[in-house]
């Protein structure tokens, strides 16, 4: 074999490797504004507990923006956070929603918290983040300190390359795992402070077992107790699940659309139509025979949907859509544009909007209700 071979061997080799590594991190997360998209806030780690997607990351980054929106590694997934809590040391964690939840990494209790001994290993790590169209960015860097306790600090490599206030939330990887998450850096020496992630994993853990414990356990309601409800409204156990447009800023979210009569509008920006909208109804698998589109107040109107095509998913394993219908939508003088269906029973409902009504663009709604009357 010549050397040009077994270098490309080589060079394949490590590819696997490094592809295997990361395989084995759970997914991480861009954190956003939605008043300005385009701008990195920081990083965050995204794990689950149970059922319970969660995000870890600084305290400050969940702070600089009133709900932190996701953009998933290498996807175009979207998520945002709620029910953001403070852990202490600038650790924050989070509730996550949206698509980006069905990619939620792995499993809390089967990460590895071997941090010692991955640091024993050597001393040069890598920083690994998200960049803004959600490939991953990865900076040589080296361990300068170690209090054995709770925090690590970092410096790059290479005195050329810097790390950035961006970068908060970052994981420090070694042997292909993580050992902490960044969560600062001295902007005069150039240092990161890393907390260590043995402590941030316990953290979050005793706060999801302490969270759930506090949670009523009585049953989901069947599907003749739901009759009548609102199984889409967020205050009858209804939430949205996924979204594929961002709003066009942070009081316009997709969560309005199961809100209180107090919370403003959904509004959007479409870049590609259609844009859609997922919800998670009210119970386990309830029937359903009535959708309602409330544009009550929209200006201009020409910003309500247009063409609206209606799926259905009764899986539990996995996301599995059934159109039921698709027509223009028609709204009466009141704003409201009924979709009447046969019963049938749903999970999930998504709701595709192929067009508004008249701009090219932009497309509003205040409210989505789902009921079996």
């Amino acid at each position: 074999m010549s050397n040009r071979s077994k270098f490309s061997c080589l060079m394949l080799l490590a590819t696997a490797i490094t592809t295997s590594s990361d395989q084995s991190i759970a997914q991480q997360a861009l954190v956003r504004a939605y008043d300005n998209p385009a701008q990195s806030i920081g990083q965050a780690y995204l794990t689950h507990y149970g059922d319970h997607c969660i995000a870890l990351l600084p305290g400050h980054v969940a702070a600089e923006t009133k709900t932190p929106a996701f953009l998933g590694e290498g996807t175009s997934q979207l998520g945002e956070a709620h029910e953001v809590t403070d852990l202490g040391d600038d650790l924050a964690v989070a509730q996550v929603s949206g698509n980006i939840a069905q990619d939620c990494g792995n499993s809390i209790s089967t990460i590895s918290r071997a941090v010692d001994s991955l640091l024993r290993s050597q001393g040069l790590a890598t920083l690994r983040s998200v960049n803004s169209d959600g490939t991953l960015a990865n900076m040589s860097v080296t361990v300068v300190d170690n209090d054995g306790e709770l925090y690590l600090r970092i410096r790059p490599t290479n005195d050329k390359i810097q790390i950035r206030k961006g970068h908060s939330g970052s994981l420090l990887i070694v042997s292909g795992r993580p050992v902490g998450m960044l969560l600062a850096v001295d902007a005069r020496h150039g240092v990161g402070k890393v907390l260590r992630f043995d402590k941030l994993l316990v953290r979050a853990e005793n706060h999801m077992a302490k969270r759930l414990r506090g949670k009523s356990s009585d049953a989901d309601k069947s599907a003749t107790e739901q009759s009548g409800l609102d199984l889409a409204a967020a205050a009858n156990g209804g939430s949205i699940s996924g979204w594929n447009t961002l709003p066009v800023d942070e009081d316009h979210r997709p969560a309005n659309l199961i809100a209180d009569d107090t919370a403003p509008a959904w509004r959007t920006q479409v870049d590609h139509w259609p844009a859609e909208i997922e919800l998670d109804l009210a119970g386990d698998k309830v029937i359903i025979s009535l959708i309602e589109l409330d544009g009550h107040g929209i200006q201009p109107a020409d910003e309500l949907p247009g063409r609206v095509e209606i799926f259905i998913n009764t899986s539990s394993t996995e996301r599995s859509w059934r159109s039921l219908l698709g027509r223009d939508a028609v709204f009466d003088a009141s704003g409201i544009a009924v979709f009447a269906i046969a019963p049938t029973w749903a999970r999930q409902i998504k709701i595709s909007i192929g067009s508004s009504q008249g701009t090219d663009q932009t497309t509003s709604l205040r409210r989505i209700r789902v009921s079996n009357p």
